[in-house]
């Protein structure tokens, strides 16, 4: 719940704050401004995927592995991956992709643009809830000594969790990275009131 909470207001402040300028602002961003915030935008999506891609393939390798130590080490590793690059990599991705969408083509007017919202909105709570009381349930299973990792429930059952949510979450990216590039869907049809 505190995953939740904390992650909501996060997502308030930054989603807020840019909204916020931006409309106060209530420019458009010419092309060159736009080039370098899709920029700015890719290289946060590239934080985020490397991140997530790099817990997959940890946990994966941690299937393999019979020594306690290393299954540790490699748990660790995606603990910090998640601190250091798909949680900056989620939130700037969102700012800048919120940024894009105020200067560029609007918030709500086209559906490819309301898609990424929600995808991104998607793996950023399941990401803060569920992933990472996946890895911390796995860390503590692992601190207890007198069962090895391969025969600790628990630590199975996070292990696989925590492999079954990398996978969802780097195809969830992968889907809001071809639907930029495809840009599907066209603008929203808004009804005039007279």
């Amino acid at each position: 719940m505190i995953a939740f909470l904390w992650t909501l207001l996060m997502v308030i402040l930054i989603a807020g704050s840019v909204i916020l300028v931006g409309k106060l602002r209530a420019t458009r961003l010419d092309a060159k401004r736009k080039k370098w915030w899709v920029i700015f935008h890719v290289l946060f999506v590239i934080m985020y995927f490397t991140g997530v891609l790099g817990n997959f393939v940890l946990t994966l390798f941690t299937f393999y592995l019979k020594d306690r130590e290393l299954i540790y080490a490699a748990h660790y590793f995606i603990k910090y991956f998640d601190y250091y690059l798909i949680v900056p990599g989620a939130l700037g991705s969102l700012a800048t992709g919120i940024w894009l969408a105020v200067g560029a083509w609007g918030i709500t007017t086209h559906y490819w643009i309301i898609a990424k919202w929600v995808g991104n909105l998607m793996t950023i709570f399941f990401g803060s809830i569920f992933i990472g009381t996946w890895i911390e349930k796995a860390i503590n299973a692992l601190s207890l000594k007198e069962l090895e990792p391969i025969y600790n429930p628990e630590y199975l059952h996070s292990q696989k969790m925590i492999l079954t949510g990398s996978v969802l979450v780097l195809a969830i990216l992968v889907f809001l990275t071809a639907i930029s590039y495809l840009k599907p869907w066209g603008k929203r049809k808004v009804s005039q009131r007279r």
